[in-house]
């Protein structure tokens, strides 16, 4: 939850979820913030050439999570905001 806003954050632009994978026997609270595993986040322009790279290399193939929106501030998940969510280092 937390990479996302911060990819976002970077890329100065917003985003839409429609789905968040959730390992079996974890909860979704889990995969949204927890800090035990992770995973790759991509955002992409050119959806079906970055399938048929992974394809082509034999690498299990990304899971679609939503879109990118144009505006900073729409940050939404299942219609709502989608609230930081996840560990912060403290150095």
């Amino acid at each position: 939850g937390i990479d996302l806003h911060r990819l976002a954050d970077a890329s100065h632009v917003g985003f839409v979820l429609d789905h968040v994978p959730v390992a079996e026997g974890a909860e979704e609270a889990e995969a949204i913030s927890g800090g035990e595993d992770y995973e790759l986040l991509i955002a992409t322009d050119a959806p079906d050439e970055l399938l048929r790279a992974f394809a082509a290399k034999g690498l299990s193939l990304p899971i679609a999570i939503g879109k990118v929106s144009a505006d900073p501030a729409e940050r939404t998940w299942r219609r709502q905001s989608f609230e930081v969510a996840g560990f912060q280092h403290r150095l």
